[in-house]
């Protein structure tokens, strides 16, 4: 249900109110907003002085990689598809690296990245569907500002100027990784979800998960509600993909599922082993603090990741079911959303894409609250806490002082987690919802 159809009539009659005066952002938005462009200033200086020390370009720009560099990594492999050689195929034959390497992703997201390949010019394709998609968010974002009472140049400036400075928006689409579908799965699951729709976010939260496992522990948001039926059908559209997708793969549903397996888990497995100055500047997932700490204390690597999973999950329960059960949705979306970002072992900048579902939920927190003229304690300071998440690497790292980016995000995300299991993100008890865009 929109927050504008769960306000009394005192709310409605103060929002009509609001509409025909236009107000100003609220006082977080406008904080995050300076915050967000002081991150673009010092992106520039910090970047020209790392330039004029002679540092690495990796170091002094965000976006050094090669353009599309994700989606060069498949062309090779794709031609294989439908053979066993699509899973077990060996780096530089018959295609040099990154044309041919074996896919390290679900099965299912084999299964969608098969029409980009098939497209003449893949890159054409990833970026008309970014395009679309990124419009059609601004244009979702100001609508619903303008329904809140915010003037229209501001309402779109803001979503527009939020796009254009973030570094995973930006990074996500130079790399052309395929992320950019996971996120509007559950982009999309989210807002069905806030307005009800619980069996439609249910099976696009499936469908994220099967192509990144991670999206799953959105269906948590069920559980408190007892929408169990939705819950299953989330967990039924998972299983339902994947399976599906073995079989489309093939030569056959075995091998598709050893080769999945093999090219994931192995994946993971070196990922979590190495502890690189990459991988510090971009990782930010926990498990990164927790291989530092491993590697201080000598403890053997490999022997990390069942009691890394084990605590993680252990965490997780803990928190949600003694602490966010009985907390508004705002605070469930956060916690949820932040712990699938922080908690898979690899975890770069794009993923970071995931946390503007709960940044539009505080949003439309703020609005409410600015309306009805009180403060939600602890909200300013939680949204502030997204500028350093959206802010590139290269203001975050400076190797000379061991200082790295994906290690203050890991922290920064952490500090997230807690804050949306202490404070009730809510206006007199009400649960806190997006506007709605009409």
């Amino acid at each position: 249900m929109a927050i504008t159809e769960a306000m009394s009539g005192e709310e409605r009659a103060a929002a009509q109110v609001a509409v025909r005066t236009r107000l100003r952002l609220p006082g977080e938005l406008r904080a995050f907003w300076w915050a967000s462009l002081i991150v673009l200033a010092l992106t520039v200086v910090v970047g020209w002085l790392k330039y004029r020390a002679g540092t690495s370009p990796y170091n002094w720009n965000p976006l050094s990689d090669h353009l599309f560099y994700d989606l060069s990594e498949y062309p090779g492999t794709y031609t294989l598809l439908h053979t066993g050689a699509f899973f077990n195929n060996v780096a530089g034959r018959p295609w040099p690296y990154p044309m041919y390497s074996p896919v390290a992703y679900p099965p299912f997201t084999a299964v969608v990245m098969a029409p980009m390949y098939a497209f003449p010019i893949p890159e054409l394709l990833f970026l008309m569907v970014s395009a679309a998609w990124l419009a059609v968010l601004i244009w979702w974002a100001g609508r619903a500002l303008v329904r809140g009472g915010i003037g229209r140049v501001t309402a779109f400036l803001f979503p527009l100027t939020l796009v254009v400075t973030s570094f995973p928006i930006a990074r996500l689409i130079h790399q052309g990784n395929i992320e950019l579908v996971v996120w509007m799965f559950t982009a999309v699951g989210v807002w069905a979800f806030l307005r009800g729709r619980d069996d439609a976010a249910a099976v696009l939260w499936g469908l994220a998960a099967a192509m990144k496992l991670f999206p799953l522990v959105l269906l948590g948001l069920m559980l408190p509600r007892g929408r169990y039926r939705a819950f299953a059908e989330g967990v039924g559209t998972f299983a339902g993909a994947t399976v599906a997708s073995l079989w489309w793969l093939g030569p056959s549903m075995g091998v598709a599922w050893r080769g999945s397996l093999q090219n994931v888990f192995g994946y993971q497995s070196k990922r979590l082993a190495e502890l690189t100055l990459p991988s510090l500047a971009s990782n930010h997932s926990v498990a990164e603090l927790v291989k530092v700490a491993v590697r201080i204390a000598h403890y053997p690597p490999d022997k990390v990741a069942l009691p890394y999973y084990a605590c993680g999950a252990l965490v997780l329960g803990v928190v949600f079911f003694g602490r966010l059960w009985k907390m508004p949705v705002a605070n469930q979306l956060l916690a949820l959303s932040t712990f699938m970002v922080m908690f898979p072992t690899i975890s770069y900048f794009h993923t970071l894409v995931h946390m503007y579902a709960p940044f539009a939920v505080l949003c439309g927190l703020a609005i409410r609250a600015q309306r009805m003229g009180v403060t939600v304690p602890g909200l300013k300071s939680t949204m502030l806490l997204f500028a350093p998440l959206f802010a590139p690497f290269t203001v975050l790292t400076f190797p000379q002082v061991l200082l790295f980016g994906g290690l203050v995000q890991a922290a920064v995300l952490v500090v997230l987690f807690g804050c949306a299991a202490r404070f009730p993100f809510a206006v007199d008890g009400a649960k806190a919802e997006i506007p709605s865009a009409g």
